[in-house]
């Protein structure tokens, strides 16, 4: 009946109107502030979770998404002034500042991802096209050696003497010839190579310059090591220099060099080892308890040795004022990376070079032939 219908004013009502409100077509209510800043929250969370290393190292961008996420779900409180509410503060939340590091992290990200895509296009086709083209060139050169073979045994079979001492010369020129252009190519290709891959080195050395720090000397750790030697070691034979391993132990002067090393020590001799190797193509990490490696491309014989000239006059100058058992003093093994060798036979290499400094005292490099 009419009369027992209920009014928009009855209570009951007013509960599902404003229930009604709250709620758009999805079911989601769009009035919860609440639940708005978790999702805000956990979406930063998740993104800095699954961030990769770029410019900024991955754990960097997590850390400041973490901060960001407390930022905007808790607020910062902000005091009022006197002529608004005296003693009463207010919960403040930043979202254009918010807007800028997530529009700036996101566009870090793909100015690297499309600068690293394509140097490694890059380095593909490169390699794509000294494969091919080597190829043309063997085919032609095998084709030629071919058809001189075909004229020294028919020569042969006939007893033709003339016509066999003929075909062999020319068997023999155009083998001569044939390998004297594949040495150029080569060398041409190693060149055209090495740019590329010195660019891919680069770009694949940023996670690992950007990787978590020794505490103790600000070095990166024996992971990034490891994982830069077998990148060395698969792309090093492609460079214009072969490069470089140095395995540095640290010990104290005279009979006291196996004692061990305090962390004093340890941060003196790695800034000097920094200070020695400044440019950005070395690599330098914390490979052991009192042990140093550097990583060293494009260097000639003659710079490695003025450079581990100076790396051992430096630690000598820190021995000064110092009692003779407590001067540090280096002993370091070099290997030069050689072809189809893996970086664990680089590295035995530059430890047996290592052993033979220690054997000789120390304060002195040994370098693996």
């Amino acid at each position: 009946m009419l009369w027992n219908k209920r009014k928009l004013s009855d209570p009951s009502r007013n509960g599902v109107a404003a229930a009604d409100v709250g709620a758009d077509t999805s079911g989601v209510r769009t009035t919860d502030p609440d639940r708005a800043l978790d999702a805000v929250g956990g979406l930063l969370k998740a993104y800095g979770r699954f961030a990769f290393d770029t410019e900024q190292a991955a754990v960097s961008i997590r850390e400041q998404c973490e901060r960001w996420a407390q930022r905007i779900v808790l607020g910062e409180t902000r005091r009022q002034s006197a002529a608004e509410r005296e003693g009463a503060t207010t919960l403040q939340r930043d979202w254009p500042g918010l807007h800028r590091f997530f529009d700036d992290q996101r566009r870090q990200e793909s100015e690297y991802v499309a600068r690293s895509l394509g140097g490694l296009r890059g380095t593909v086709l490169a390699l794509a096209r000294c494969l091919g083209g080597g190829a043309g060139e063997d085919q032609d050169s095998d084709a030629q050696v071919e058809r001189g073979l075909d004229a020294l045994s028919r020569a042969l079979a006939q007893g033709d003497m003339p016509g066999l001492s003929k075909a062999a010369s020319s068997v023999i020129e155009t083998a001569r010839s044939s390998m004297q252009k594949r040495r150029t190519r080569e060398a041409r290709h190693v060149a055209e190579l090495g740019e590329r891959l010195r660019a891919l080195q680069e770009d694949l050395s940023v996670g690992l310059k950007n990787a978590v720090l020794d505490e103790v000397t600000g070095l990166l750790g024996p992971a990034a090591y490891e994982q830069q030697l077998e990148q060395l070691s698969a792309l090093g034979m492609l460079l214009e220099q072969r490069p470089w391993l140095a395995v540095i132990e640290i010990g104290k002067n005279g009979a006291n060099r196996a004692a061990a090393v305090d962390d004093a020590t340890l941060r003196e001799v790695s800034k000097v080892v920094s200070r020695t190797f400044l440019r950005k193509e070395d690599f330098i990490a914390r490979s052991g308890a009192k042990e140093l490696a550097v990583l060293i491309a494009d260097m000639t014989d003659e710079q490695l040795a003025a450079a581990f000239d100076r790396l051992l006059a430096g630690t000598r100058k820190l021995a000064e004022g110092r009692r003779r058992g407590d001067a540090p003093t280096l002993a370091i093994g070099l290997a030069r990376a050689r072809t189809n060798e893996e970086a664990t036979g680089w590295r035995t290499r530059a430890d047996v070079a290592l052993d033979r400094a220690k054997q000789d005292g120390g304060d002195c490099y040994q370098i693996s032939r």
